[in-house]
Parts: structure tokens; sequence; C-alpha cells
């Protein structure tokens, strides 16, 4: 399943950046939200999964979707010149990182660690322990993301009754 999850992810993720449609793209991006959304299910953690989808897949998409289909009113100009010297550069810095990356994971010391002990089963996470962690270990920063979205709206509000 998680072969299965992760290539959905990651396929629909190209396809949305290799797509020239721009509600093709964000069709594409949904079915990354959903990969996402199987892959926290496969981690116990139906909570995340079922966030995932109701927040991303429902409403920033509709969102995104909505100011694309109002701001897109005119097809992207092409290019002038092609500039190969920075594709080819591009594509060399990418395959730098990709194997930056692969050799640091697998260095890890959390690698290793799990070939010896092997994968332990996460436990279940639920609306009561999300809620008991939120209220009790982390109280000051939901406090202080409700203060900055309070501020955000009263600063939304005035910008758009001063242009009324």
């Amino acid at each position: 399943m998680f072969i299965t999850f992760a290539l959905i992810t990651l396929l629909s993720a190209l396809g949305m950046l290799l797509q020239k449609n721009v509600i093709v793209a964000g069709l594409f991006m949904v079915a990354t939200f959903f990969g996402v959304a199987g892959l926290f299910v496969l981690l116990a953690n139906p909570v995340a999964a079922a966030l995932q989808i109701i927040v991303y897949t429902g409403a920033i998409m509709v969102l995104v979707l909505f100011v694309i289909m109002m701001l897109n009113s005119h097809e992207e100009e092409k290019a002038q010149s092609s500039r190969p010297v920075q594709t080819w550069v591009s594509i060399a810095l990418v395959a730098a990182l990709a194997f930056g990356a692969v050799k640091l994971v697998l260095a890890s010391p959390g690698l290793k660690a799990l070939a010896q002990s092997g994968a332990v089963v996460p436990e279940a996470m639920t609306l009561q322990k999300v809620g008991m962690t939120l209220f009790a270990d982390h109280l000051l920063g939901f406090e202080v993301a409700g203060l900055l979205l309070l501020a955000a709206m009263i600063g939304a509000v005035a910008l758009t009754k001063r242009n009324l």
C-alpha cells in the first residue's frame, strides 16, 4: 500500500509540474493531496488524513482554482530565446542535490537504527490525543496563532473598508 500511495503522490506531483494547462495541473495537485492523505492513513494518523482532505483538497484547491479561473484571462507570452546553459546548469544542480539527499538519508543514524531494530508500528492518533496535545503541550503556540489570524483578519477588513 505504501508503494501505491507513494507512486500516486509522486506521479501526480510530477504531472502537476509538467502540465501546461493550469486547470489540469490543479487536478493533479488534488491527486497529490489524496496520495498524501493515504500516506497519513498508513502512518496510523486518520486525523491528519481527514484534515489533509478537508483543508487542502477541499478548501485550498477550490480557492486556487477560482483564483486561476478569475485571473487567467490571457495566455502567457512565449520566452524570447532559449537558454541552454541555464537549462543544463539547473539539471546538474538538481541531480547533485538529489544525489546529496540520497547519500545523507542512507548515512543517517536513524536508518541504521531502523535496520537493526525493525519497523515499529505507530500508535493510532485520535482526536482526543490531538486535542490533549494541542491544548496541554502547545497552548502558547495555539494562542499566538489565533492572535496572528485575528490581526490578519482585522488588517484585511481595514484595507477593504479603506477602498470602499
